[in-house]
């Protein structure tokens, strides 16, 4: 195994390795210390083998010495104990993961969108100083204007102009300042902008589809439902499934299989409106979430979907091989008064169950 790799694998799963490795290197060593001629008694007081000579003066192996017995047993259990205990890290750490993930990625989009708040409390901060400066500057410049009017004498008109033309200079000057500052913010803002939509991305986007993805639903989800029941309003859900979709896999490769997510992602896409939401739940799994939308308007967009889907030709973008009808099978279930958005995820994917069950390429909504 190389460097790269071995830097690749947690701790717990090289620990798991070197304890089988020492395992069989054990029984390996024994196997071939019992087989063979090796006087061991040069080595240690203890003998590793007893043996005998027969009547025919055939040296005949009876067993093995107590005591490297004993050492075989320990070695072999205190690399069982190894490998258990680096199984049982393994295991803690791959289930932990997600969770580190969802943290680390929390961590930083509250981070960035602090960094994004201060910078645009900066800005505003910029523009009321220089709201309050201009509005001390007009003061000034109405009073010089009003003594310029009754003024007569040269030198007083001449040193007032030089006082209107000083306080242009500073206004020049602040407004130049205040421009420079102002574009250094908006570097900032534009960095931290891209810094928060890469996170967005990161975290809230499926890598195949460019849906919204699993973790989005569940953050949002839960949001729509408590919007829906604080203000007494409707919300549907559908959830679709691409029929026989391992079937496709199996038979044009994984390639054109992304491909036809991509299209079914694409049909959700341009069917939604408003606040309606598609993402991908996961494998061939969709979720189209429909706020302020009762059961039968979920019902008429699903049988579009379904329709448009159905009457698609699809073939082999390389080969040209026809690859069949596509279809998807839809469950659809309404919000209910106090319930919760694990239990419409729970029906609508009862009602898909029973789609699939019924022959798929059929829409089942929970009536």
């Amino acid at each position: 195994m190389s460097a790269l790799a071995l830097k690749q694998l947690p701790s717990s799963a090289i620990i798991m390795s070197v304890s089988v490795a020492g395992i069989c290197s054990t029984f390996l060593l024994w196997h071939f210390l019992m087989r063979s001629d090796i006087d061991l008694t040069a080595l240690s007081d203890v003998s590793w083998q007893i043996a005998e000579v027969d009547s025919r003066g055939r040296l005949v192996r009876l067993g093995s010495h107590p005591f490297a017995l004993a050492l075989l047993f320990g070695f072999t259990a205190a690399g069982c104990m190894t490998f258990a205990w680096g199984a049982l890290q393994f295991f803690r750490i791959a289930s932990g993961a997600p969770k580190e993930i969802d943290e680390r990625l929390s961590e930083r989009l509250e981070k960035v969108g602090q960094e994004l708040d201060d910078e645009v409390f900066s800005v505003i901060r910029l523009v009321k100083e220089h709201i309050e400066l201009s509005g001390s500057h007009s003061e000034s410049l109405t009073k010089v204007s009003n003594t310029l009017v009754a003024s007569t004498s040269p030198e007083r008109v001449r040193a007032i102009i030089q006082t209107l033309i000083s306080e242009n200079k500073k206004i020049q000057n602040e407004v130049r300042e205040l421009n420079g500052r102002l574009q250094q913010s908006q570097q900032q803002i534009e960095k931290l902008r891209v810094s928060l939509s890469d996170s967005h991305k990161l975290g809230m986007l499926d890598a195949v589809t460019s849906l919204k993805n699993r973790h989005w639903l569940e953050v949002h989800l839960p949001r729509e439902v408590e919007t829906a029941a604080e203000t007494n309003g409707y919300l549907s859900l559908i959830m679709a499934d691409v029929d026989h979709f391992k079937r496709i896999n199996d038979t044009f490769g994984h390639a054109v299989g992304d491909e036809i997510l991509r299209r079914f992602a694409e049909l959700l896409s341009k069917n939604i409106k408003g606040r309606d939401t598609a993402a991908r739940y996961g494998g061939e799994e969709f979720i189209v979430l429909l706020p302020q939308t009762r059961l039968d308007g979920a019902k008429n967009l699903g049988e579009q979907i379904r329709g448009e889907l159905e009457s698609k030709k699809w073939m082999h973008h390389r080969t040209g091989q026809p690859i069949g009808k596509v279809t998807a099978s839809f469950g659809i279930a309404e919000l209910r008064p106090g319930e919760d958005s694990y239990s419409l995820l729970d029906r609508a994917d009862s009602k898909l169950y029973e789609a699939k069950a019924a022959g798929r390429n059929r829409i089942i909504a929970d009536e």
